[in-house]
């Protein structure tokens, strides 16, 4: 049996097929693996692991589950390598326009710089 669900977070719209004897058993673990994953490596919502770390940025250190680590270190590793299109650290800018969201718009120069300056 196949079945279809849409679950919208982290900025955007999931769809998942699941074809199994026991579809709405599937739909219900990925569903709460995707609630895990957002609250752990979302950039969108504040309360995230991955944000929790940007807020205590320079204040105080975060302890945060060896995935959450182990996608940043990955993230760090090729943002560096020579060349990339990788950056992970461009964050501010990315979330300034706020894509996939209600409140989505174009920044002014001003925000924009600022958030530059973030990204380093």
């Amino acid at each position: 049996m196949q079945l279809s669900h849409s679950v919208k977070m982290m900025g955007t719209i999931i769809d998942i097929i699941v074809d199994s004897d026991t579809p709405h058993q599937h739909i219900k673990e990925v569903c709460h693996l995707l609630t895990v994953y957002k609250n752990r490596f979302s950039a969108n919502d504040n309360d995230s692991e991955l944000m929790i770390i940007n807020h205590n940025a320079g204040i105080a250190p975060v302890t945060v589950h060896p995935d959450l680590f182990e996608l940043i270190e990955l993230g760090k590793t090729h943002s560096l390598l020579q060349p990339s299109n990788l950056d992970i650290a461009i964050g501010p800018l990315v979330q300034s326009w706020r894509i996939g969201f209600e409140d989505a718009k174009v920044p002014d120069k001003e925000n924009i710089q600022k958030a530059i300056a973030l990204a380093n």
